[in-house]
């Protein structure tokens, strides 16, 4: 049984930040066993980090944004945390982007690929959570 592994990144809020970031996380997928997880968690990751460079953190790369990248046992997690004033989460959640809207799927995209969403209560921190697939590395085999 694989012990948990943690990779923690703080980046300035810069969309370039979040590129590099990005590639480092893709390789860290793949070093632990969860190429089939990539485009789902790679989706994540960069709606997650722009929502906070853009709106947590308005572009100011004199600010910085807290990522953690987890492997457990039975799930694979983001953590984003921009220190901003916060987004209610709570009233937007039931709301849906139009065809024609530019802004506003963040959530969709959260809810499309990951098991579980959590919001701090101000809003600025999002825990992502992705259960591992039977047969990718770190998940529990029911044998």
């Amino acid at each position: 049984m694989k012990r948990s592994v943690t990779i923690t990144f703080e980046i300035p809020a810069t969309l370039t930040a979040i590129d590099e970031l990005c590639v480092r996380a893709k390789s860290w997928l793949k070093e632990n066993g969860l190429e089939k997880d990539r485009f789902a968690m790679s989706m994540l990751l960069r709606e997650s980090l722009n929502n906070a460079v853009v709106h947590g953190c308005c572009e100011n790369p004199d600010v910085c944004i807290l990522c953690e990248l987890r492997l457990g046992r039975k799930w694979l997690s983001i953590l984003v945390d921009d220190g901003g004033p916060g987004y209610d989460w709570a009233n937007r959640r039931k709301q849906r982007a139009c065809n024609e809207d530019v802004n506003g799927r963040g959530l969709e995209i959260y809810h499309l690929y990951a098991d579980e969403v959590v919001f701090n209560r101000l809003g600025n921190r999002v825990l992502l959570r992705r259960r591992l697939r039977e047969g990718e590395e770190g998940a529990i085999s029911s044998n």
